[in-house]
């Protein structure tokens, strides 16, 4: 993990139950085929409280530039023409989040960082652009058409890089394996 300790943006969130176990709220965050799904599908299937925001229904839409709720865009061009935003709603987080003790929250929206206080850690996935690239090729992924274009990639979320150096949120190197990456976020 590069860039230091864990930024704690909630410390209110954090109430020690033993002297071993504290409950906490976590948000993974990354670019497009940096392994948030995969990863949190992985955790879950491990028994461990960690969602992927696609699988969570109610928590995200589409909206245009003018707030109003869209359909989801078929292809990545449709979004960029349209000056469409993927929002999460604080309110629907807010209480999906309460209903857990310990909670894994891996994905990204266009309102990320007005989340955050939300967390106890948040962590940003970081992935070399090689081995991105290969990824979003993959013929698993699950739109992708929103991964490219005729010009080539869309790489949604390049700015979220810029904006978690900023607030001087850790790094973790996403060619890690689940299990490394949970050791290095829990």
């Amino acid at each position: 993990m590069e860039g230091g300790t864990c930024i704690n943006y909630k410390a209110k969130n954090l109430f020690l139950i033993s002297s071993k176990q504290i409950i906490m709220k976590v948000l993974v965050f990354g670019p497009s085929g940096a392994g948030k799904t995969y990863v949190s599908h992985t955790l879950q299937n491990q028994g461990i409280n960690a969602f992927d925001d696609g699988d969570i229904e109610g928590l995200s839409a589409w909206y245009d530039r003018n707030g109003k709720k869209v359909p989801p865009p078929q292809t990545a061009d449709e979004a960029l023409a349209n000056h469409y935003s993927f929002l999460w709603s604080k309110k629907f987080l807010t209480g999906f989040l309460n209903r857990f003790s310990d909670v894994y929250l891996f994905g990204g929206s266009g309102n990320l960082f007005s989340v955050l206080d939300l967390f106890d850690k948040v962590f940003f996935l970081k992935i070399d652009p090689e081995l991105q690239r290969r990824r979003l090729m993959s013929p698993s992924r699950p739109t992708p058409l929103m991964d490219r274009n005729d010009d080539g990639f869309i790489i949604w979320g390049d700015w979220l890089e810029e904006e978690a150096r900023k607030r001087g949120i850790p790094m973790v190197d996403a060619s890690l394996t689940p299990q490394q990456i949970f050791e290095m976020i829990r």
